[in-house]
């Protein structure tokens, strides 16, 4: 008898079950869309098209994962749609993306699409999942790299004139006091022609660099009045020249930081071809470099041929989080604001029901974790 009671309420269990399972709480109420919507099943799939963006889209092609694929998924849960009632495909670039949804070859876009108008005009976007912005990627150089960096740099700048320039004084300070000395019967600098001025080079170097010297030392007035001006100037012009010694050499020996759009002129950068970035970097830097892939860019950084590459922020920093690149960091700089989207072809039933589910799913926490797990902190 007991075991008739299990058997009945398990199988009540399994009638009951099911209505409420079927759709998870995050969903809204899309009965109207299911009642009046095309049978989807393994003979008559959706059709979603990707473009392998991590942490967007990644993995394998036909079983990819990512943000988007799951935000994609938990839509079609909504939407009541199976997973064998879908199918990806996978394109090469962002363009033939989206020409194969403003041509209906696909149903769906799934990627890190960048909603812009030009694409607006061409196909239809459900309301943004997810709000970014272009990032800039630089090299990031170790310590033996800046200081060769430094060497080669000093040698291109005016440092060097400015050194020669305190060496030649003090040889000359040094040759002046010997001639006019020797002259004058000062026996510390009549010892030889070579002590001698030996002599001299050491009282100019300790009175041009220290401003340390002592005027009775000399027999001539003209030397006296003029180690008395060196004391009272000499160390203020040699601290001036040493700033500005120190303060060269310190801004060029380090990597160059970039954290503002002015920080970027005169810089050579890099953008993807077909990307939403390279639309802004035409704008507003002259004749970036082109890259196809990012192992291009790796090679550039490598020989120093680019200073950055601009792209999407939660992209590049997914790169570096993940060390896809080696000796490449973010810089702390976001440009132009952006909202990634799926694309429909125009006048798609998909776009309404679509968003209305991405609504309730951004505010819902299955949403925050998997930011969380792809993303991080971004």
């Amino acid at each position: 008898m007991k075991m008739r009671i299990v058997l009945t309420l398990i199988l009540l269990i399994g009638i009951t079950m099911p209505a409420s399972a079927a759709t998870p709480s995050y969903c809204p109420d899309l009965n109207e869309f299911r009642a009046n919507a095309t049978p989807y099943d393994r003979d008559n799939p959706l059709i979603i098209g990707t473009k392998f963006s991590p942490p967007f889209v990644m993995g394998a092609v036909r079983k990819p994962d990512g943000v988007s694929i799951r935000l994609w998924r938990y839509v079609a849960d909504c939407l009541g749609v199976s997973k064998n009632a879908y199918k990806f495909q996978e394109f090469g670039t962002v363009n033939e993306l989206i020409d194969a949804t403003a041509n209906g070859e696909v149903d769906v876009s799934i990627s890190a699409l960048t909603i812009t108008a030009e694409r607006e005009a061409r196909v239809d976007f459900s309301y943004p999942y997810f709000e970014a912005s272009l990032g800039v990627m630089v090299a990031d150089r170790d310590g033996a790299h800046n200081f060769r960096v430094l060497v080669s740099r000093v040698f291109q700048s005016n440092v060097l004139y400015v050194i020669g320039g305190l060496l030649g004084f003090m040889l000359f300070v040094a040759f002046v006091y010997w001639a006019l000395e020797q002259r004058q019967g000062n026996e510390a600098f009549r010892e030889g022609p070579m002590r001698g001025f030996f002599r001299a080079l050491i009282f100019a170097s300790l009175l041009v660099f220290q401003g340390r010297g002592n005027p009775f030392e000399l027999t001539s007035r003209f030397g006296q009045f003029t180690v008395l001006l060196l004391i009272m100037f000499g160390v203020t012009v040699v601290s001036g020249f040493t700033a500005v010694i120190t303060s060269t050499l310190t801004l060029q020996g380090l990597e160059p930081q970039i954290r503002t759009i002015a920080d970027l002129e005169n810089r050579t950068i890099a953008v993807r071809a077909q990307s939403s970035a390279q639309e802004w970097v035409g704008n507003h830097f002259p004749r970036p470099n082109t890259i196809q892939t990012f192992s291009q860019a790796q090679r550039r950084f490598d020989m120093a041929e680019i200073d950055a590459l601009i792209h999407d922020r939660p992209i590049l920093q997914y790169i570096v989080a993940n060390r896809l690149m080696e000796n490449v960091k973010l810089a702390p700089l976001e440009l132009d604001p952006q909202h990634y989207g799926f694309a429909f072809p125009e006048g798609s039933a998909l776009r309404e029901p679509v968003s209305r589910a991405l609504l309730t799913i951004l505010d819902d926490d299955v949403w925050e974790a998997t930011l969380h797990k792809h993303v991080g902190g971004y």
